[in-house]
């Protein structure tokens, strides 16, 4: 029975060819008998039969019986299975061409600790865009210390350019190479956002802060165009 399993029978399907090629004519009655699969389950199975070709339907004596198919008939089903894993394959060349030029996937990468936040800021040392900052209190400065004075001399070297949107509490603050503005003190955030390139960072600045990257175009373009809008509203 596993072997009709495998060219494309069910458990039933194949329990009721098996007992009709041992009973010859046959009632669904006997089937379910012989079998040992209950008479709705076997209109079922057979249903599928006469669909595969497998089981013919006779009346006799005002008596609907059913027979099994010559065995060879699985011969042309095998066949008939191996056309058309044959014109799936020859599909594979364009299935494989839509696929690498698919939409770009999303990847996202997480970060822990201090050591990991720093991953983050040497990534945007190697952006090619301006980087785009918001919900900042400054507290990469206040975790980070020495480390973050050193990041922006080499952002400054690196020549890239930041626009900031940051917390009034914190006015005035002046960098080079970069433009701030800020929202009211209310606003307080315990996370920073950053969007460069194709790419969106986030930075919580919590007991044991966390951060993550995620690198998708369109995600990016969207938090571009949330923070053209918060740039739009803040006052210098």
């Amino acid at each position: 029975m596993e072997e009709l399993l495998r060219v494309g029978l069910s458990p039933n399907e194949s329990k009721c060819y098996i007992a009709l090629l041992n009973l010859g004519s046959a009632s669904a009655n006997e089937i379910s008998r012989e079998s040992g699969i209950h008479r709705v389950a076997v209109y079922d199975a057979l249903r599928g039969l006469r669909e595969k070709g497998l089981v013919s339907q006779i009346l006799k004596a005002n008596k609907m019986l059913f027979e099994a198919a010559n065995p060879e008939k699985i011969e042309e089903i095998i066949k008939e299975k191996e056309q058309e894993l044959e014109s799936v394959r020859m599909q594979i060349p364009a299935l494989l061409k839509h696929f690498h030029s698919s939409k770009e996937r999303q990847e996202v990468h997480n970060f822990k600790g201090l050591a990991g936040l720093k991953t983050i800021l040497q990534d945007m040392l190697r952006s090619k865009t301006e980087i785009l900052d918001f919900g900042a209190e400054f507290k990469v400065k206040e975790f980070l210390g020495s480390y973050y004075i050193s990041w922006d001399r080499e952002r400054l070297k690196n020549k890239i350019k930041m626009r900031i949107v940051a917390n009034a509490k914190i006015k005035p603050v002046k960098m080079k190479l970069a433009e701030i503005k800020y929202v009211p003190e209310r606003l307080a955030s315990s996370a920073s956002t950053y969007i460069y390139e194709n790419k969106v960072a986030m930075m919580m600045w919590v007991e044991n802060p966390v951060g993550i990257i995620i690198e998708h175009s369109t995600v990016a373009e969207s938090y571009r165009n949330y923070f053209e809008y918060l740039w739009g509203v803040s006052k210098a």
